[in-house]
């Protein structure tokens, strides 16, 4: 409330009061001037809040000032910096000090920018400090303390500390976003019970739509690895068997996706283009609405039916949903290819070495005695495959990286092929993969490399539309037939992969004892 309602307010409860005592003190004669006083201190009491939630509604009064409460919120931590984002106005930073290192900054804002897609906390500590962030989707906080190694208590204090400056974010903006806004978004927070992975976004929007336009709805998003648009999420009123499937380039939804304009099917046109199942013709004409996030478009919802009226109250809760899904499901899809980077090959999309290691180290771990001496329980056998693609190096320099990457892909897709679900195919080097299987003991080891050595030699790959030969080899070891000791499993292998290349190459050795 501004200053001048402020001294109104008062000066309307001194009159009144005055007004008051002196027609109580001068006898009925001044009664008039009594209940008169009494209306100006009714005035002078209720003028503030209502003035206050009149400003508020209107938006006419200032906002909190959350850089201030931020950096507050920085100097009781004893950090250096702070951040906070998801605001409407941009994000906030905060520093204490002019000379921050810039890759320091972009650590923070990076981690707090994570901590408000998936809703967690985060700490890590580094050399120059302590990062810890807290976040709530869209809005997330994060500081930087001057402690490298900052306690676990520490840090779960200022976590604490975080999450209510969080929540103090969404409650400032509450009072000036659209209520009805708030409402979608609130609702598809409830859907998803606080799950933010991606196919919970998407099918959270997905039965959202259906509520609000009663019809089928579909999250169709974009793959940005394959240029590709592929179906996430169907409602419960859509046709199931259109999950995971991957549109054609002809379709009406990928239409509005490379223009940003929302399509309609017309006449006797799938929505989601040929060559999907068939079904009945309301169920295949539709409406698709590109989700967008700031200029990026990231996928469509589509309506199943003919198309709602623009002056219909189901189309201004399905804007206000378009407008919400979009920067969610595309949080959501970073999180995810962040996590994916950490595990998968980006030239082949297998396991990386990391990942490969860890999971053979907790079949090391598991097989070990415990900390009281006791036996480990008897686990089921394992194999380990090495293959090497022979004369792979000649190959790229003759016909250049882009050959060599295209090979590479091509044997990584020949080598899954071969295993079950169970397995883990990994790239652990220039041209060499690893395969893990679990249970599988050494006979059926041998008769899995086998196949793909017979494989990856009648392949036929090509490049430029010309065939060249390639072939692999293939070094087993297993556990207990070869290495009584499952720490050997890899060196073993190594040193069988390595007799086959001596051997002449494309060929499959197993570990001997001793290797």
């Amino acid at each position: 409330m501004s200053g001048r309602a402020v001294w109104l307010a008062r000066g309307f409860r001194v009159l009144g009061l005055a007004a008051v005592v002196a027609g109580v003190w001068l006898g009925r004669s001044w009664a008039l001037l009594a209940a008169a006083g009494g209306v100006l201190l009714t005035l002078g009491v209720t003028l503030p809040p209502a003035v206050r939630a009149w400003g508020s509604r209107r938006g006419l009064l200032p906002p909190a000032d959350l850089s201030h409460t931020l950096d507050l919120l920085r100097r009781a931590n004893g950090a250096v910096c702070g951040w906070a984002v998801g605001l409407e106005d941009g994000e906030l930073e905060v520093s204490g000090d002019a000379h921050v290192h810039k890759d320091h900054l972009r650590r923070g804002a990076a981690l707090v920018q994570l901590a408000s897609a998936d809703g967690r906390s985060h700490v890590a500590r580094e050399p120059e400090g302590t990062y810890v962030a807290a976040g709530d989707f869209p809005y997330g906080a994060g500081l930087l303390l001057l402690q490298p190694n900052a306690s676990t208590d520490l840090a779960e204090a200022v976590v604490d500390d975080l999450r209510r400056f969080v929540a103090a974010l969404r409650l400032a903006e509450l009072r000036t976003a659209d209520a009805q806004h708030q409402n979608v978004a609130r609702r598809l927070a409830v859907i998803t019970g606080g799950a933010q992975t991606l196919e919970a976004i998407a099918r959270a929007g997905a039965e959202l739509a259906q509520h609000f336009a009663q019809r089928g709805a579909v999250v169709v998003l974009t793959d940005a690895a394959t240029a590709s648009a592929r179906i996430v999420a169907c409602s419960t009123a859509a046709d199931r068997r259109l999950q995971g499937l991957t549109l054609p380039p002809a379709a009406p939804v990928v239409r509005a996706i490379e223009t940003g304009v929302p399509v309609a099917s017309q006449r006797n046109d799938d929505i989601f283009g040929p060559g999907m199942p068939e079904r009945r013709r309301q169920e295949r004409v539709g409406v698709a609405y590109p989700l967008v996030d700031g200029h990026f478009i990231v996928g469509a919802l589509v309506l199943l039916g003919p198309t709602i009226a623009a002056n219909a109250a189901a189309a201004e809760q399905i804007g206000r949903l378009i407008m919400e899904l979009g920067p969610r499901v595309a949080a959501a899809r970073a999180v995810r290819e962040a996590e994916e980077r950490a595990v998968l090959d980006p030239l082949t999309g297998l396991r990386n070495r990391r990942e490969f290691e860890k999971q053979v180290d907790q079949e090391r771990v598991s097989r070990e005695p415990g900390e009281s001496g006791a036996p480990a329980a008897v686990r089921e056998p394992g194999t380990l495959i090495y293959v090497d693609l022979d004369h792979f190096k000649a190959l790229n320099d003759t016909l250049g990286h882009a050959a060599g990457d295209a090979a590479l892909r091509h044997v990584a897709g020949i080598l899954q092929a071969q295993v079950r679900d169970v397995d883990l195919v990994a790239r652990i080097g220039g041209e060499e993969f690893a395969v893990w299987l679990p249970r599988a003991p050494l006979e059926q080891g041998l008769e899995v490399a086998e196949r793909m050595r017979r494989a990856v030699e009648s392949s036929g790959w090509r490049w430029n539309s010309t065939p060249y030969p390639m072939t692999a080899s293939c070094g087993v070891a297993a556990y207990p037939e070869t290495v009584r000791d499952i720490n050997n499993l890899r060196s073993a292998a190594d040193a069988a992969l390595y007799r086959a290349k001596e051997a002449g190459r494309n060929r499959v050795e197993k570990a001997r004892p001793g290797d």
